[in-house]
């Protein structure tokens, strides 16, 4: 047996179970059961010996040579007990072999009954040879084997009476206890080969089912073999489900589901196994309308929602990818309590799962339209920033259906109650549309009964919308005192919506714009400019409704990022139903009608004539209105010179050139740029002589002649101040006081005044800026009151007076002591007291001097007005002279 064994194999001797599994099934198509039975028999033996050879090679050949030595040797003779048992192995035996009785449960009740024409003596010696013969079958019904395992409480005695078996025997009585996975008995009209095949292969695909990965059970499926299908509903289920988990399609599979399907009184769990075994094959074979059918009817039924959400989310992806993050949100379950709930109020507000997260981050952006892909960052950020989505709602003209199912999946997070009522009176003959919808409107309930119910929205609307100007903000609703009960405000405020003015008015004045999410926009053009929006229509006219919604989102959108905006106007031909009186129109215009091919191109052919139009080209890359706004210290003057030579130029082309050369001027009045300034103004001036004189004047000497037409080129009075304050901040040493930079900040901040002069002023401050650092970190001598002789040195009101003093005691002395004026010590001592005044004049004088040409000479002609230029508040600051003289802190 043991060479034959291994020249049917067609391998090597070995205990390599892997090897010996290959090399039998690469034998088997060679020996058909139904071509070959006695061929397939032997080969079926040899696979059974060296399976058993593997598991213990000794055993196995010290078995074969007592057989064979027992064969040699006359029999012993034997007890009347020991041929009954024997007897009664023999007909276990044959009740194993018999292919029709031996999964036959009657057949072993039969065996069993048996058991009564023999002696208890006979019966307690046989019950454990029948126990190793169950054992070592390979292919046992446990299910039968439980009728004889229950008549001869092999369970019970074991322990007892072979307690060194335990752990033998323990795991096959535990699989007894299980039962068979199906029912044996269908196997009854096949050959014995053919049914031991058939387990094989099933019990294989089980273990790999269980125990290995669905690659490898496709790979184990997909092998070509010979096995009998039986028809048992319990093991076709499970044959099912294996296919299924590799991702087998199989039509056979599908067909015997529907048939299952039909039967009329099929227990209700079974149709939902059923149903799921249909929908996976449905979908394996690439049936679009009935894999989702039955996968939306599984996902409608409650049972296997966790996968039947996988695989509609699976089919989404193949059939309709541009619905899958829609259909993403649409899925989210929220663990969101009762709105009336006692406990944390925090466990009320509806928030995306993990598994919603999860599956968003999987999505590639890159293979979505703009919208979607906004949408898809919009839904994966922690605060859910309407800046995100607001190119969503833009191009949502309410005529594109997927437009409008991205838009109420929007509103779940910011629609009010007339948004979020609208998506519950959605509908949809597409079934597909129709699922999400309704998934959509689950959620929706939830907002609107929050934001509606919940006792912290209701009172910190009972402040908000109180028409008392005065009412301070509660404070549990102040943001800046620590507290859990403005994050319900801020989520109500993230829901655009017509506020009156007195709520406008209390968000302005306690809470700041980052914190009132969708009104930010909405408060500053109200308080800040006094633009209000358009009263909404009425809220039943739903289709007005969101046109009016869409035009408050174009005005946000536009003062958020107008380049972006306009730039997807365009491409995407977008209309508007836009106010008549509304201050946008010229941007639209802008944005609609010229024809404009980048931002700076655009830029230029926006007109900034009104303040809204000024607040949107705060936020224009590279615009003047930026450079406007920004902050003083962070402006480059070498940038601007680009700017004006090249993205600025058109936009500058025709304004009042004695602006332009008021601009120049600032940027570029060093001895290095002479030439330079003096090229450049005379390109402004051109032909026109009366300009080509103010070029040349300013150049030189940043003045204007004295025939100056100052009302044909606009020059008041402001353009004046403007101009003064160049010259004196163009040295290093040229500073602002406070009311200066007061009145600098108001003329650039005030968009009625000229852009080119505003620019000027936002160039004054960041030269004075620069000017007071170089001050502050030039290493200057520090300044006493007691320093009199310094006379580049500084001094406050109390060392003026100190000096005056000293030169009065000076005078006095002089009077009393020395009476002839003549006396040498008296001339000297009055030259002393004369100048120690002018010192202390000019001391003083330092202290106020702020860079202007002819300072000194302008403030000595006020002398005789009682020293009226002394007695002025000095510079808080550095200045060429120093820092101001330090004032003593009174002792505590």
């Amino acid at each position: 047996m043991i060479e034959t064994c291994w020249h049917l194999l067609g391998i090597e001797e070995t205990t390599d179970k892997a090897v010996i599994r290959q090399a039998y099934r690469a034998k088997l198509p060679k020996y058909h059961p139904e071509t070959d039975p006695e061929g397939f028999k032997a080969l079926r033996e040899a696979y059974e010996y060296a399976m058993q050879y593997a598991d213990s090679p000794e055993t196995t050949i010290d078995t074969s040579l007592s057989e064979s030595l027992n064969e040699s040797n006359a029999p012993n003779p034997i007890s009347t007990e020991e041929i009954q048992v024997n007897e009664i192995c023999q007909k276990y035996q044959s009740l194993l072999d018999d292919p029709q009785r031996c999964y036959n449960i009657d057949e072993w009740h039969q065996f069993v009954a048996s058991f009564y024409d023999y002696s208890m003596t006979v019966i307690d010696i046989v019950k454990w040879q029948l126990l190793e013969i169950s054992y070592s079958t390979s292919h046992v019904s446990l299910s039968c084997t439980k009728v004889l395992a229950d008549s001869l409480r092999w369970r019970q005695q074991l322990m007892t009476q072979l307690p060194d078996k335990i752990d033998r025997y323990d795991d096959f009585l535990n699989q007894i206890e299980q039962g068979d996975y199906f029912n044996y008995a269908t196997l009854s009209t096949i050959s014995k080969t053919l049914q031991n095949v058939t387990l094989d292969y099933l019990d294989f695909a089980k273990w790999i089912f269980w125990e290995r990965s669905a690659g490898e059970l496709d790979y184990f499926l997909s092998q070509d073999t010979v096995i009998y299908l039986p028809n048992d509903e319990n093991l076709m289920l499970q044959y099912a489900n294996w296919h299924c988990y590799a991702k087998q399609a199989n039509a056979a599979i599908l067909g015997y589901a529907l048939s299952q399907l039909a039967v009329i009184e099929l227990e209700p769990h079974l149709i939902i196994e059923w149903k799921y075994i249909a929908a996976q094959q449905y979908t394996l074979l690439d049936d679009k309308d009935n894999s989702l059918k039955y996968w939306l009817e599984l996902y409608n039924s409650g049972h296997y929602q966790e996968k039947s959400a996988s695989w509609i989310i699976y089919w989404c992806s193949v059939y309709a990818k541009e619905h899958l993050p829609l259909l993403i949100v649409a899925l989210n379950h929220s663990a969101c309590l009762q709105p009336n709930t006692t406990e944390d109020l925090m466990y009320t507000i509806p928030r995306f799962s993990t598994t919603t997260i999860a599956r968003l981050v999987k999505l590639n952006k890159d293979d979505y339209t703009p919208e979607i892909a906004d949408f898809i960052s919009w839904a994966l950020t922690e605060n859910w920033n309407y800046r995100q989505i607001l190119l969503s709602l833009l191009s949502d003209e309410d005529s594109n259906h997927l437009l409008r199912l991205y838009r109420h999946a929007i509103m779940l997070r910011h629609g009010n109650e007339i948004l979020l009522q609208e998506i519950l009176e959605e509908d949809s003959d597409n079934a597909f549309e129709l699922f999400i919808i309704q998934n959509l409107q689950r959620q929706a309930k939830q907002y609107l009964e929050w934001i509606t119910k919940l006792e912290p929205i209701q009172q910190f609307k009972t402040w908000l919308y109180d028409n008392d100007e005065n009412a301070s903000i509660p404070d549990e609703w102040n943001p800046e005192i620590e507290n859990n009960q403005f994050v319900f405000a801020r989520l109500w405020l993230d829901r655009f919506r017509h506020l009156p003015f007195v709520s406008k008015s209390h968000l302005y004045y306690y809470i700041s714009y980052s914190q009132m999410e969708m009104f930010d926009w909405l408060v500053f053009f109200a308080m800040r400019i006094g633009y209000d929006f358009p009263n909404p229509p009425y809220a039943n006219d739903r289709d007005t409704y969101w046109q009016w919604y869409r035009y408050c989102m174009l005005v946000i959108a536009l003062a958020n990022n107008p380049a972006k905006i306009a730039a997807y106007i365009k491409q995407n031909n977008s209309t508007f139903n836009i106010p008549d009186d509304s201050p946008i129109i010229p941007v639209v215009n802008a944005i609609t009608q010229s024809n404009w091919q980048n931002e700076n191109e655009l830029y230029n052919a926006i007109n900034n004539d009104n303040k809204m139009i000024n607040c949107m080209l705060l936020n224009f890359p590279n615009s003047i209105e930026s450079v406007i706004d920004s902050d003083p210290e962070q402006i480059d003057f070498y940038d601007i010179q680009q700017n004006i030579a090249k993205l600025w130029k058109l936009k500058l082309a025709n304004h009042n050139p004695v602006y332009l050369m008021l601009l120049l001027t600032i940027l570029l009045y060093k001895s290095s740029q002479t030439e330079k300034l003096h090229r450049i103004l005379g390109k402004i001036a051109d032909d026109n002589q009366e300009l080509q004189t103010i070029a040349n004047r300013f150049a030189k000497h940043r003045n204007l002649p004295f025939t100056f037409d100052r009302k044909k080129y606009h020059y008041n009075e402001s353009v004046d101040k403007l101009k003064k304050l160049a010259d004196r901040l163009s040295h290093y040493y040229g500073v602002c006081n406070n009311d200066e930079l007061k009145m600098l900040i108001a003329f650039k901040d005030n968009s009625d005044n000229d852009l080119v002069l505003r620019l000027c002023a936002a160039l004054l401050l960041a030269k004075d800026a620069n000017n007071k650092n170089e001050l502050t970190s030039t290493p200057l001598p520090k300044n006493k009151a007691c320093q009199f002789w310094r006379w580049h040195g500084r001094a406050n009101e109390t060392g003026f007076l100190l000096q005056l003093f000293f030169s009065y005691f000076l005078y006095r002395f002089n009077k009393l002591f020395i009476v002839n004026s003549q006396n040498p010590i008296a001339i000297i001592l009055g030259a002393i007291v004369l100048i120690n005044i002018i010192f202390a004049i000019k001391r003083r004088l330092n202290d106020h001097y702020n860079g202007d040409r002819f300072f000194f000479i302008k403030r000595i002609m006020y002398l005789p007005l009682l020293f009226y230029p002394c007695w002025g508040s000095g510079l808080p600051y550095a200045n060429r002279y120093g820092a101001p003289i330090e004032r003593k802190k009174p002792k505590s």
